[in-house]
């Protein structure tokens, strides 16, 4: 709210109205007075901040080039099957730690401690990369701002920044999240979308965090890019409840091609691109592969199946400047969730770890 209307509102009426409506009146302005002075108090007095774009304009200006600059090169890098972090896949990779993290105790950076416990050490998380990308951009800043961008931040804006680098978009990304103290692998098991339940579970998870099932729809187009590994799509393959233990919504010829990359069930090393037509390219191939079938996850093909849905995946089908508009907006929305802000949490310098407590 504007200072300007933070302001007592006159309780005066004309000497003609009557005294109880004048009594009437006038308790109607204070209360209203209060109402407004305490929602002037809430703002001035920092109970909310607010993200805001361009938040390092002053504190350092470069801190988004940096984080581009960083990516851009580890994305150009050959790949080196010794080390899966480096190379195109970066891009897949810092934009599923953003969604991870934002769906535990909100956009914090909690994923990225190390611990027993940790986020980073639940099931669900195992296969998350780019840990050590990460590591390297908060270097990058540390030398440049020290202890001034937040690991939170960098992964809201390494995810804007994977889509530029796979043929997506830019847009503007709000900033301002503090580094939270803890870590939870329990809260990861609970809240992150496993790739083999209802429509109703996934919608609730969604809905926890604010987020609505346009918004679920919308953000599931992440899946245009990144892999997944085999054994999350035995369901299709090979443990489904049919005669042949495949799915048979599945096209033969898209099933088969399945197979030949998870040859057999409970494959966790070998992993398989969700999107079969243009995995490294982030568009809206994604929704057209719903609309046929051809969907590698069956969480994902429930988005067409289920009727609430299917609107929403025909729309963005469309063209990718419908998708991508969607996304863009959808990842500012999740961005919200649960921030840290003013002076609440930490500015971690090593993104894995808490900061020491500083000597009194």
């Amino acid at each position: 709210m504007q200072g300007s209307n933070c302001r007592r509102h006159s309780s005066l009426l004309p000497g003609t109205v009557t005294m109880a409506v004048r009594i009437m009146q006038a308790a109607r302005a204070v209360l209203l007075a209060a109402v407004v002075v305490a929602m002037c108090s809430s703002v001035t007095d920092g109970a909310v901040t607010p993200l805001k774009i361009g938040f390092y304009g002053t504190t350092c200006p470069q801190a988004e080039q940096i984080i581009f600059d960083t990516m851009l090169r580890i994305f150009n890098t050959p790949i080196d099957p010794l080390n899966p972090e480096i190379g195109p896949n970066v891009a897949p990779d810092l934009l599923r730690l953003h969604f991870h993290d934002c769906f535990v105790d909100g956009c914090d950076g909690s994923v990225l401690l190390d611990g027993p416990t940790s986020e980073k050490a639940a099931a669900p998380n195992v296969r998350l990369e780019g840990f050590i990308v990460v590591d390297q951009i908060k270097a990058a800043l540390e030398a440049a701002c020290p202890q001034t961008v937040s690991c939170a931040d960098i992964l809201a804006f390494a995810a804007r920044d994977a889509l530029k680098l796979t043929g997506g978009f830019g847009y503007d990304v709000p900033a301002g999240r503090r580094d939270g103290l803890t870590s939870s692998g329990a809260g990861a098991v609970n809240n992150l979308p496993n790739p083999t339940e209802s429509m109703s579970q996934l919608s609730a998870k969604f809905a926890k965090f604010g987020l609505t099932k346009e918004d679920m729809v919308v953000l599931s187009g992440a899946h245009t890019i990144g892999d997944v590994a085999c054994h999350h799509i035995d369901n299709r393959l090979y443990t489904f409840r049919s005669r042949t233990r495949s799915d048979p919504s599945l096209p033969l010829p898209f099933l088969l091609q399945l197979k030949a990359i998870c040859p057999s069930p409970g494959l966790q090393l070998i992993t398989v691109s969700m999107d079969q037509v243009t995995p490294l390219t982030f568009d809206s191939q994604y929704y057209r592969n719903l609309q046929t079938r051809r969907s590698v996850l069956s969480s994902d093909q429930l988005l067409f199946t289920d009727a609430r849905t299917r609107p929403i995946v025909n729309q963005l089908a469309k063209s990718n400047t419908v998708f991508f508009r969607a996304f863009a907006k959808a990842m500012v929305k999740m961005g919200n969730i649960g921030n840290l802000r003013g002076t609440d949490g930490q500015i971690r310098t090593d993104c894995k770890i808490v900061n020491a407590p500083v000597a009194a």
